[in-house]
């Protein structure tokens, strides 16, 4: 009776011991977690506000919140009742609401913090988030005090400055560079008017 005991009661440490060493990957496919886990956000994410009531069966939602795409909140699977569930910053869970996120699956979140956002904005322009980003097409030149660019002022929404720019985009000449020719623009009067255009090609 003793040997069944203590065979029973190796099982159960060598079971607890294992799973600590599950990845993270895992981890986010797992029915539950032992521990909550950081968690990065790949989407736009809906968070219900719920009134914990007794019995759960009868807890109700009061607010609907978002959990934005690149934020980072601290996450708990429980498995049953409600599955995700937030404990950090605003969506603090207690005895009295519990913060549920209102998705299915797992493939709204990565496990840890990671910076998802690659622009933010600059002067109504896009501006790279990070330094291991290399797609701008536009830049300050130093010598020449101009904004050099594969495209027009006026084309906002593709306009894209190097990570660390601090210029102001509007004080400054803005050189277009297309074909072999540049065409200089210059900010007035709240708008960017054309001045001229030549040939810089061989």
């Amino acid at each position: 009776m003793k040997k069944h005991k203590l065979l029973i009661f190796t099982l159960i440490v060598f079971s607890f011991s294992g799973v600590t060493t599950i990845s993270k990957t895992a981890q986010a496919s797992a029915p539950f977690w032992r521990y909550g886990h950081w968690v990065t956000m790949t989407r736009d994410v809906k968070i219900l506000k719920i009134k914990n009531v007794v019995p759960r069966a009868y807890s109700y939602s009061v607010a609907t919140y978002t959990a934005p795409k690149g934020s980072h909140y601290k996450l708990e699977n429980w498995g049953t009742d409600f599955s995700w569930v937030l404990q950090s910053g605003r969506f603090n869970s207690n005895s009295y609401y519990t913060y549920v996120v209102s998705a299915k699956g797992s493939n709204w979140f990565k496990v840890g913090t990671h910076n998802t956002k690659k622009y933010n904005s600059f002067h109504g322009y896009r501006i790279e988030a990070r330094k291991n980003i290399y797609t701008e097409n536009t830049n300050y030149d130093k010598k020449y005090h101009s904004t050099l660019s594969d495209y027009r002022p006026t084309q906002k929404s593709k306009v894209i400055f190097e990570y660390g720019s601090h210029l102001i985009p509007t004080r400054h000449e803005w050189d277009w560079i297309h074909h072999d020719y540049l065409t200089e623009y210059r900010y007035k009067n709240g708008s960017w008017h054309k001045i001229s255009t030549e040939y810089v090609g061989d």
